[in-house]
């Protein structure tokens, strides 16, 4: 237990749930592991996992209140926000001051608007802390997001005159001057605040608009120009500045911001038809005839496009398409719809004044930044890390057991069939199942080459023993001749049709001769197919019913065959369900997939690998819920790589 402490408070929280493991594997009745996992797994952003953790904290006692504020934060995090509310006032009701748990409870309310609520604990606070601005920021947004403008207003005035030197201060006034149509006085206030060094974007890209629209189009530029330097994946800001680009004819650069505000933001219809237009006037022909056609799927009735994208067609000679597009916009017209469908292409106010961060410090207990974010091992918010998202790989086996040097011991899978194996004394050198091989270096293949001459002499001798050709398949396939290897294992079951392991090596050996020529089309499919499911477009989601392989071959039928043999001589050999399920996703056949990862983790319920792999094909098939709780479970089993697929997912449903 103090060693996981130790790991968490050094913030190794992949390592230091390992630990929480093994206590709560042994002594399960105390609460004291719970918690500190869930802690664990907060930093890891698994809110999912967190919660369950904490709900068992909760159950064994039920008046700890850091238990209610952070089952309190999981259900903030992940939408549910009526009960973040309940944990926040069963926190309150132990530490009634607690500005942790308020602050928090304050943020809850406004995400379920109700503002009058959330001001009066502000209120509070203020009474409490009279001179904190943090607060005084907060107040000033909830009645902002409460519209009564001119008491926000006067809320930011009050910060501005008492601290004359904070520049989000000026940010947050001269907005609220923006949004009243004081342009005058926003400008007075956005100067001050670029003035006192602000690094705020929208502070240089609403002072742009107020430039703009002064025809100050030089200034309104480099306003703009400094916004995209400081945050350039904000498609507002460059969905202003193509529009400026536009207004003094600067149309190829315009062309760029609108190409890159798509690429971030491929619903922005108003960029889409922006970008048809000016393609229209560069000659673009095909490429403007393929934007107007993306916004005429999707508002049918925006009558520009139409007689936009029947010009094009007019322009590259054809008329009966423009004649098609002319008359359904003049039908529409008619029927007074052209107000049905409209598309808002003018300027964004970017409403960015930094009050979160202005509140930040008091906001949350967890998540904190540090220098470990950096680290692209298993320290810290591994969450943070960009893992390449693909199935964990097949389990062969091998001589040769692989560690990372991350300080996790990698779970050790000994099923009854290796047990036996290694008991015999067969072998040379014990077996284990891996699911990652070690490269070998020039003395141990020297050392494997000399192992076939010796199997060699010894089957010259005597061809009838099936152990024999078993290791010198072995040794082949770990020297890559994989043809040999092969057949090695056909002779070997031929002399011992109950070899298990001679079937599963064999199922082994083929699928990596499918995998080396077709790894990196799998890989690619399965990348784009998870990109897809994080996608709030449900129309991208697989229906696994509509799912046609293109990989049905005989050789995969052949490695299914040898699969299912060892299932039948060895039923519970969950490894042997687990690459069976890693087949059928190769196939697409996402169902059967799912059902052997469940037959592997009914088996071994410490299945790590086979609770992220199913995860990802819950993901991929649109079942976000069991997607959240197999990725959890894999990540509090060792599989960090979950945890930043979990951070991906809560990016989308809070």
């Amino acid at each position: 237990m103090s060693i996981g402490k130790n790991a968490l408070y050094f913030e190794d929280y992949v390592l230091s749930i390992q630990y929480f493991n093994q206590v709560i594997k042994v002594k399960p009745y105390l609460l004291e592991p719970y918690f500190y996992r869930a802690v664990a797994k907060i930093q890891l952003e698994d809110y999912y996992g967190a919660e369950s953790d904490l709900n068992n904290v909760l159950q064994k006692n039920p008046f700890i209140p850091m238990a209610y504020y952070a089952r309190g934060f999981c259900n903030k995090n992940i939408g549910k926000l009526q009960e973040a509310n309940m944990d926040f006032d069963n926190a309150l009701l132990f530490s009634p001051n607690n500005q942790l748990y308020i602050i928090n409870k304050v943020e809850v309310l406004e995400q379920m608007k109700q503002y009058d609520s959330a001001l009066v604990w502000i209120n509070f606070l203020i009474d409490i802390s009279p001179k904190s601005i943090p607060l005084k920021f907060e107040k000033g947004k909830v009645l902002l997001m409460n519209s009564d403008t001119i008491a926000a207003y006067n809320v930011f005035s009050d910060i501005a005159k008492t601290d004359s030197l904070n520049a989000d201060a000026w940010n947050a006034k001269a907005l609220v001057n923006l949004l009243m149509d004081n342009e005058d006085n926003a400008l007075d206030d956005y100067n001050k605040a670029v003035n006192l060094g602000t690094k705020n974007p929208g502070t240089f890209a609403n002072r742009g608009i107020i430039n703009y629209r002064n025809k100050n189009y030089r200034q309104a530029l480099a306003d703009f120009d400094t916004a995209v330097q400081l945050d350039s994946l904000d498609d507002n800001i460059l969905f202003n500045r193509s529009l400026l680009r536009i207004e003094v004819g600067d149309y190829n650069n315009a062309l760029a911001d609108l190409n890159k505000v798509v690429s971030l933001n491929s619903e922005s219809s108003e960029a889409i038809y922006q970008r048809g237009l000016i393609n229209g006037l560069l000659g673009n022909y095909n490429d403007a005839i393929n934007d107007f056609s993306l916004i005429i799927d999707k508002h049918p009735s925006f009558i520009p496009a139409l007689y936009n994208r029947a010009d094009i067609y007019a322009k590259q000679g054809d008329e009966k398409k423009a004649f098609i597009d002319r008359y359904n916009a003049s039908e529409i017209e008619k029927k007074h719809k052209q107000g049905k469908d409209e598309i808002n292409t003018n300027v964004k106010v970017n409403d960015d004044v930094n009050i979160d961060d202005a509140i930040a410090s008091i906001a949350s207990l967890f998540i904190s930044e540090s220098a470990s974010d950096q680290n692209k091992g298993i320290r810290g918010l591994v969450q943070n890390n960009n893992f390449t998202v693909d199935k964990i790989d097949n389990f062969v086996v091998s001589y040769y057991q692989y560690k990372e040097n991350n300080g996790i011991e990698p779970k050790l899978y000994n099923p009854l069939v290796i047990q036996n194996f290694n008991d015999s004394k067969l072998s040379p050198a014990k077996l284990y199942l891996v699911c990652k091989e070690v490269k070998l270096t020039e003395a141990m293949i020297a050392l494997h080459f000399n192992s076939i001459d010796l199997l060699s002499s010894k089957i010259e001798n005597n061809q009838t023993d099936a152990i024999n050709y078993f290791l010198r398949a072995l040794d082949y396939s770990l020297v890559q001749d994989f043809e040999n290897a092969i057949n090695d294992y056909t002779k070997a079951i031929i002399l011992n049709s109950s070899m298990v392991l001679a079937y599963f090596n064999r199922a082994n050996i083929r699928f990596k001769m499918l995998e080396k020529d077709n790894n990196e089309k799998w890989k690619n499919e399965m990348e784009n197919s998870f990109n897809n499911s994080l996608t709030k477009n449900k129309d991208k989601i697989i229906d696994v019913d509509l799912i046609k392989s293109s990989y049905n071959s005989s050789e995969f039928e052949m490695i299914l065959r040898d699969y299912e043999k060892v299932i039948s001589l060895a039923p519970d050999f969950a490894i042997a369900w687990y690459n069976k399920a890693n087949i059928y996703v190769y196939q697409k056949d996402y169902i059967s997939a799912i059902s052997a990862y469940t037959s592997a983790i009914k088996i071994d319920n410490d299945f790590g690998e086979a609770y992220y792999n199913r995860g990802l094909i819950y993901l991929i098939t649109g079942n976000v819920k069991n997607a959240v709780s197999d990725l959890s479970k894999a990540g509090e089993l060792g599989v960090y790589q979950s945890y930043s697929i979990l951070k991906k997912i809560n990016s989308l449903i809070k």
